[in-house]
């Protein structure tokens, strides 16, 4: 593998994240992601690995993305290059459950597996502790690591990162609208907890992936800089990126207590967020109206969730440089 050296002079952005200023690595790491058979989508998980495959190429490795399937991600353009063979690298990293056979057939010898998500709606948990065991493993959150110590499967936990230069708030006046996800495709989002909290406590509802679509990320900023709280009632996550971003932008946070909800990494109840009982919408209901009620007590939650955004998360920039270190 090629032997990576770390500059140390950095600078720093004015929002505090740290800007890279010239290559840090004096030789070329060859990178390459894995989606074939995952592919690359109009989705959040796609949107974070192209981020993060860009950054990296920033830092100065060499990174590709390989796909044997059309590719429909047009949230953004993506800045490093999209092979339809997996080329000659120094790594090979699979990217989720579908791409771990091809993974292991590479002839490439350090091999990665960047688990994003706990994927049981593609196959049985047995199957996916399987393909853990097969490969090292990096994850995104730390219910991940703690599931995948259960198993006596090893881990590091490596944040994708946060974009905070994209993500910030207009300190504008707020109405009191609420915000959440539509999600039909998996259930396990729950997007219909949003609707019928909206529409029992009569509170207006602006829901992502339906008023708004493929949305750049100053759309979204726009769109996040509209609501004051944002409610998470999914089930099913990785690290769950929404919430941090509509925090960015000023919204307090509302979410479920689940276990494999995905904030479990920077929700503390009443420090960060209000944290209500999964599925327990009475609950859920009264910690919205207070919140879009109480203005100091929403600003200190969503001031407490920055900071916890920024120290414990951090930016990307940061966290590719750990992924970098590790794999060399």
């Amino acid at each position: 593998m090629a032997a990576t050296h770390i500059d140390n002079q950095k600078t720093l952005e004015n929002d505090g994240s740290e800007k890279i200023t010239d290559n840090e690595y004096n030789n070329i790491m060859r990178i390459v992601f894995n989606l074939r058979n995952v592919g690359l989508g109009n989705n959040g998980g796609t949107k974070t690995l192209v981020r993060c495959a860009e950054t990296l190429q920033t830092l100065g490795a060499e990174v590709s993305l390989s796909v044997n399937h059309p590719v429909k991600y047009t949230w953004s353009k993506v800045k490093v290059p999209i092979v339809r063979k997996i080329p000659n690298a120094d790594v090979i990293i699979a990217t989720g459950y579908n791409s771990v056979k091809s993974t292991l057939r590479s002839t490439i010898s350090s091999k990665y597996y960047y688990i994003r998500g706990f994927e049981t709606w593609q196959v049985p948990p047995k199957k996916l502790i399987k393909s853990y065991k097969s490969l090292r493993c990096i994850v995104n959150s730390q219910w991940l690591h703690s599931y995948l110590a259960s198993v006596n499967v090893s881990s590091r936990v490596i944040y994708p990162g946060l974009d905070f230069d994209q993500y910030v708030d207009n300190d504008l006046h707020r109405d009191n609208i609420m915000g959440a996800i539509f999600h039909s495709k998996h259930k396990t989002k729950r997007h219909c907890d949003a609707l019928l909290l909206s529409q029992q406590c009569q509170i207006k509802l602006q829901l992502l992936n339906r008023d708004i679509k493929n949305a750049t990320s100053k759309d979204l900023r726009r769109f996040y800089n509209k609501c004051k709280v944002w409610f998470s009632p999914t089930e099913l996550e990785g690290l769950h990126n929404p919430p941090m971003e509509a925090a960015l932008c000023g919204c307090a946070l509302v979410c479920t207590d689940h276990l494999r909800s995905g904030m479990g990494d920077y929700a503390i109840h009443n420090e960060t967020a209000l944290v209500y009982p999964a599925r327990n919408l009475s609950i859920a209901a009264k910690y919205v109206k207070d919140l879009l009620n109480n203005e100091k007590k929403r600003r200190r939650l969503n001031g407490n969730l920055r900071e916890i955004l920024r120290a414990k998360i951090g930016d990307r920039c940061s966290n590719m440089r750990k992924l970098l270190e590790w794999i060399s």
